[in-house]
């Protein structure tokens, strides 16, 4: 398949997707106020145990208080979570529309974009119910790189091997792309 094909068979089977130079549907600001809280308190866990019990505490706090903190912050409506293309936890896997905004995020930032200001979002139908989907990106911050940089202390890098076998969450710089705050929205039928 050539590149244009490639490129064609891309677009009919992700379709292009909003971004924040369209005006959001009503359920958006909610969402993006959901995925604002999973990162507060993402943040401010992870400071409180890099603050006490050093990075590889950092690391075990991520693995156990993440998912609960996500939990937490979800509801009877919205669903909220973390993704990338390059995932240390695989439940985190990005599905195929999710893995589609991740590659058009990163295209946004090569061509110079803040990666503060990227979100998307779409509607579409899951077992014939209508659902929003919201994406706003997580660049990766200068303290993420001791743990998701490319020189992990060796200790560490042991740690991270022990939790995450499958780990692919390294080698990152300051300012890339790390992931996405990810928010499935249950839509009544007025949304």
């Amino acid at each position: 398949m050539n590149a244009r094909n490639a490129m064609l068979a891309a677009t009919l089977l992700f379709p292009l997707i909003a971004c924040s130079d369209d005006t959001p549907p009503d359920w958006v600001p909610e969402a993006r106020q959901q995925s604002g809280q999973l990162g507060k308190q993402l943040v401010a866990t992870l400071t409180e145990a890099l603050s006490e019990e050093g990075p590889a505490g950092g690391v075990q706090i991520c693995k156990v208080e993440a998912p609960k903190i996500a939990a937490r912050v979800s509801g009877s409506r919205f669903e909220v979570a973390r993704t990338a293309l390059r995932v240390r936890n695989p439940d985190n896997a990005a599905d195929g529309w999710e893995a589609s905004v991740l590659r058009r995020f990163k295209a946004r930032m090569a061509e110079g974009a803040d990666p503060a200001g990227l979100e998307a979002w779409e509607v579409e139908t899951v077992d014939g119910n209508r659902v929003g989907r919201y994406m706003k990106a997580i660049p990766m911050g200068s303290q993420c790189v001791v743990c998701h940089g490319e020189n992990i202390n060796p200790e560490l890098a042991e740690t991270i091997d022990k939790l995450y076998p499958q780990d692919e969450a390294t080698g990152f710089a300051p300012g890339e792309l790390r992931g996405a705050f990810t928010v499935t929205v249950d839509l009544s039928a007025s949304d």
